[in-house]
């Protein structure tokens, strides 16, 4: 039997960072027997200085490694550090500065970003640890609801009524809804006065880490506030159909309503509208895999 591969994760403690990295490390297991070894930048966070000298104090008490994997601007020094000083292969998920693309030995990148290079894959939104299945729940939705963020103000009354209008429109369906950190206090009290037969409301300091995964496994439909871009491109990843539930826009120039418009002129998404709120004749594409498509990448590379 052939030995396991060993892999550094370089984490920053983000669990939207770590869901991506564990979800290409998820795909990568599915090909290859693999030992997984966690860094905590908060413990072993490398200095510029170390990355520039190569060298990188943590690794002497850790197992040779095959591949190191990193997300985030806190774990740029920590992963040249610990490349250079082991010589194993470096990817980075998320763009760096520009100047920087260039010492890892492989990016992936999301499209919206637009790098382009010898080192570069590009993919369809983020990666992720949710796999699509086909073990749907015909009369099964949920509601993934955001908050204000970086490139979306918020309006309470609307999406209220959004909600409310798709309900009412699906009668055969039965729904759950979930928060997210970002979702101020006053929607969720007025979330969980909408509950009744049709609708349960569960905010999100009543889930597991685990929840979301599992929930998208078996709904055949996910609506999602356009805030909340990672839940989105979970959605997308489950094989659920998609519906975008808008909510006021910062600007219209961010590359993340870029990759939002490009969803939506693709037909990944259909946008909520009071005259379309119901996803049943919907037809969009495929699942995404990026995680598995850039694994096996990977895999073709490194090992």
């Amino acid at each position: 039997m052939a030995e396991a591969k060993i892999i550094w994760q370089i984490c920053d403690n983000k669990r939207g960072h770590e869901n991506q990295s564990s979800g290409l490390i998820s795909a990568l297991s599915k090909q290859t027997k693999l030992e997984v070894v966690r860094i905590d930048v908060s413990t072993d966070k490398a200095s510029w200085w170390q990355a520039l000298r190569g060298t990188f104090p943590a690794s002497k008490d850790l197992p040779q490694p095959d591949l190191i994997i990193a997300i985030g601007s806190q774990t740029h020094a920590t992963l040249l550090a610990a490349g250079r000083a082991s010589g194993a292969p470096t990817i980075l998920i998320m763009a760096p500065p520009r100047g920087l693309t260039s010492f890892f030995d492989l990016c992936v990148i999301p499209t919206h970003d637009e790098r382009k290079g010898a080192n570069v894959i590009e993919t369809t939104g983020a990666m992720n640890t949710v796999e699509s299945s086909e073990d749907k729940e015909t009369q099964s939705g949920l509601f993934l609801i955001g908050g204000p963020s970086q490139h979306h103000n918020w309006d309470e009354a609307s999406l209220l009524k959004q909600i409310s209008t798709i309900v009412a429109s699906n009668t055969g369906l039965q729904w759950k809804l979930t928060t997210s950190r970002r979702t101020p206090a006053s929607t969720t009290d007025k979330l969980l006065s909408l509950e009744g037969d049709q609708l349960e409301v569960i905010p999100v300091e009543d889930t597991e880490a685990d929840w979301l995964p599992q929930q998208l496994a078996h709904s055949a439909y996910a609506w999602v506030t356009e805030d909340s871009v990672s839940m989105v491109y979970e959605a997308l990843s489950s094989g659920a159909k998609v519906g975008l539930l808008p909510v006021p826009r910062k600007t219209a120039q961010s590359r993340i309503i870029r990759g939002l418009d490009s969803l939506k002129a693709n037909n990944y998404i259909l946008s909520y509208s009071e005259n379309q709120p119901d996803l049943a004749n919907f037809k969009s594409p495929p699942p995404l895999k990026e995680a598995e498509r850039v694994a096996k990448i990977v895999i073709q590379r490194f090992f």
